[in-house]
């Protein structure tokens, strides 16, 4: 599998990137919370339940309009 670039994703605006920003965080919270695909993962210290609660984070952060 190849990544793409930095380039692979562009947005036209702040808002529309930071849309998906907050679809990307959603997938992650609701993965964890529907599955066990995240399961047994954890690089570095960073755990499945980290990783979705600093989503969660962004999440909320996002819907506050900060």
């Amino acid at each position: 599998m190849v990544l793409p670039t930095h380039n692979a994703i562009s947005f036209t605006s702040k808002e529309e990137h930071q849309a998906a920003l907050y679809d990307a965080c959603l997938m992650i919270v609701n993965t964890y919370n529907q599955s066990d695909m995240l399961d047994f993962y954890e690089h570095n210290g960073v755990t499945p339940y980290t990783f979705m609660t600093f989503a969660r984070n962004i999440l909320n952060h996002i819907a506050e309009g900060n």
